[in-house]
This record gives structure tokens, sequence and C-alpha cells, in this order.
């Protein structure tokens, strides 16, 4: 029987998880961004994690700055917006988007398979680079842009993608950075049926 993409969601780690497999950051971000420069920075890095689980007939799929399951029946156009180490995606959007080029993931892949939690995603050139927060509403993630209130907060915050195309090594800045508030999204203990877990986007 195929895989549906049900099936790869719910098999990714929570958001805890992974924050804790992603290790030598300073080396992988470094190397990452002459790789992706070589493809225009259309595509950035993310920290591949699930927040919920979905039904056989779902995908998670971002419609402005809320992503929520969808019944794929439901759907008339939806595009791949992030995407495993195997290039296999697992979250879309309404927005058209392009994959990345089978020579990208693989050089990706062979670059971070010690760490298994680093994946692709797309990035739309007319977002703002604001610093966004998501946090977590039942099965709904939802960006907010990021505050002083937020910064108060930032013990319990995880960055989960990073858009390298201004990337220093010096400094290790971002060109976006959103961050996923880990008080309702970190480990699954919040939601029966959910995962809990904390998201951020550069």
């Amino acid at each position: 029987m195929a895989t549906t993409t049900a099936t790869i969601y719910n098999q990714l780690p929570t958001l805890g998880e992974a924050d804790e497999r992603f290790t030598g950051r300073d080396e992988i971000f470094a190397k990452a961004t002459t790789l992706l420069a070589e493809y225009g920075f259309t595509f950035g890095l993310c920290l591949i994690h699930a927040h919920c689980t979905l039904a056989d007939n779902e995908i998670m799929l971002g419609k402005g700055n809320i992503s929520q399951p969808e019944k794929v029946t439901d759907l008339t156009e939806y595009y791949p917006e992030r995407w495993l180490p195997s290039g296999e995606p697992y979250e879309f959007t309404t927005r058209p988007t392009t994959s990345p080029p089978a020579a990208l993931v693989e050089k990706l892949r062979l670059l971070t398979s010690q760490i298994g939690v680093l994946g692709l995603y797309h990035i739309d050139k007319d977002e703002s680079n604001d610093k966004m927060l998501e946090r977590t509403e039942g099965r709904r993630n939802i960006l907010t842009p990021y505050t002083e209130e937020d910064k108060a907060h930032e013990a319990t915050q995880i960055l989960t993608a990073w858009n390298l195309g201004s990337y220093d090594p010096v400094t290790m800045a971002c060109n976006k950075v959103v961050v996923c508030d880990s008080r309702t999204t970190r480990n699954g203990a919040v939601h029966k049926g959910t995962k809990s877990t904390i998201h951020s986007k550069t």
C-alpha cells in the first residue's frame, strides 16, 4: 500500500525532539549558505517536525499566516512548501512554489545526514522579512509579528526555519526568523492527538 502524506507527517518528530537532534549548527549554517547560494536562495533550511496528527485524507496546508490540516478532497489547488531530506514534501501551501532540484536535495542530504531533521522550504520573495512568532491553537498554527512582549519569553522559543540569503558566518544573522512558542507546541503533552511544538522561521 502506498505511503500517504499523512503517514509521513505523523512519523515526524516533535519540535523538542528535532531541536535536540540539531547539533553542529555553526558548521551546518556556513556550508548550507554556500550551497543554497548556488540556487539563488530560492530555498531555506527548516527544522523538520510535526505539530499535530493528520487523518489519512489530510495534509498540512498553509494559507497566509495560518497553517492547519485540510482534507485533500476539498482542495482544488495546492503546492509543496517543505521537503524532507529525501525530497518528499510534507507541508503544503496555497501559493505557487517550485520544487528543489534533485541535485540540491542530494547535496543537502549528504551535508546533514547525521542530523536527519533538516529539510528545505520554499522562500516567498514577496514575504516580509520581519521576525515572526508561531503559536499553536488546537490543530492550527498561527504566525504573528514578533513583539517586545514575545522577546521576554525567548527561553521558551525555538528557531525552526532559516532564510540564509543574508547570512553572516560571523554574526550568525539570518534574513528572516520564525520562532515557535514552545509553551504551546514543544512536546505533545498539551493536546490529545496533537504534537505540541515550537516553530521558528527565517
